[in-house]
């Protein structure tokens, strides 16, 4: 009997012993075989394998306010007069991951010329960062923008909770705080991108540009191509440039104290079914984001002018009031 104990115990310790191998040791390798990471060192290869579909946008690193990913950005120890960049340049560098992440060109053009009125207008820090051209214009990079440094110099990672994009200058109340460091404020009245039609009726093709890459195309069957946006992915920060976010829907009941319940996210698939059968009942479209299946701005709020789109469905709510799609937009998604 006792024999028994003893081998029922170490079959037990055996197959004990046989599952930590298997979650601690097998397990990140058939997890590796299956999985693309991407080391920091192996950043300047990340366009080449989105293109080849080795991995997707989700696999990017995110170096930032990382003490350990210096290699994302340095071939070796940097120093003051050999930065060992992994690009030809800062722009270069940023957009091994950027260029795939969100094209900035929507926000500012890169190694843009400054006008020298321009320069006088900015500080010092901000002057600082601008390069010569080969015909010695002083050209803008993404350090003119982002204080680089900051993100990776472990005794300022505690302005990340006040400054997480690393603003030069920053923290700024509204965003274009930043931009009136070198730009003049009086200068520049608010652009409604959303006024798509001209007085004579025509569709104004510059004010598509402030959001698709090209002008889009509607076809005869409804629907419509090249609809590309400036970014790949998070389409709210595309609206985010212009309008202030308060939150929503339900920022305004006293009894949420929240800010309301976080909407911008991918719908479980009870929510999916329900909104996909609103789609037929009330002859609307409630648009996702295309990479990651996300509600976003969008979803709820037609950014298009009355006129834009003949598709009926997807003309849904323009000129409404907050271009809501729907009058009773919640039971689009909520079984209520």
């Amino acid at each position: 009997m006792t024999d028994f104990i003893f081998s029922t115990s170490r079959s037990r310790w055996g197959f004990f012993i046989l599952l930590l191998f298997i979650q601690f040791y097998l397990s990140p390798v058939l997890l590796a075989a299956t999985e693309m990471v991407v080391p920091f060192s192996q950043t300047g290869k990340i366009k080449s394998w989105i293109k080849k579909g080795k991995i997707g946008i989700k696999d990017i690193p995110d170096p930032h306010w990382n003490v350990a990913a210096c290699a994302a950005c340095h071939k070796g120890k940097p120093g003051r007069k050999k930065l060992r960049l992994r690009g030809k340049g800062i722009n270069a560098t940023c957009n091994n991951c950027h260029d795939a992440l969100s094209d900035h060109g929507h926000d500012h053009p890169q190694a843009a010329a400054v006008p020298k009125a321009m320069r006088k207008r900015m500080p010092p820090a901000f002057r600082k960062t601008l390069r010569r051209g080969r015909k010695a214009e002083q050209l803008m990079s993404c350090s003119s923008c982002h204080d680089i440094l900051m993100q990776c110099t472990k005794k300022r990672f505690s302005d990340r909770k006040i400054n997480p994009k690393f603003m030069r200058g920053g923290p700024y109340r509204a965003r274009t705080g930043l931009c009136y460091k070198c730009h003049d404020k009086k200068a520049y009245q608010r652009l409604n991108s959303h006024d798509q039609i001209s007085e004579s009726g025509e569709i104004q093709p510059d004010k598509c540009l402030i959001c698709h890459m090209r002008v889009p195309r509607e076809l005869d069957d409804g629907s419509a191509v090249d609809t590309e946006l400036w970014v790949k992915t998070d389409y709210a920060s595309l609206c985010l440039n212009c309008h202030r976010w308060t939150p929503h829907p339900g920022g305004d009941f006293p009894f949420l104290d929240q800010g309301g319940p976080q909407h911008l996210v991918k719908p479980p698939a009870g929510i999916r079914r329900h909104m996909l059968k609103m789609e037929k009942i009330n002859g609307l479209i409630l648009p996702l984001e295309d990479d990651n299946g996300k509600i976003y701005c969008a979803t709820c709020h037609n950014p298009h002018e009355r006129g834009v789109l003949k598709n009926p469905r997807a003309a849904k709510g323009a000129d409404e009031p907050k271009r809501l799609r729907s009058s009773q937009m919640c039971e689009n998604c909520h079984d209520l």
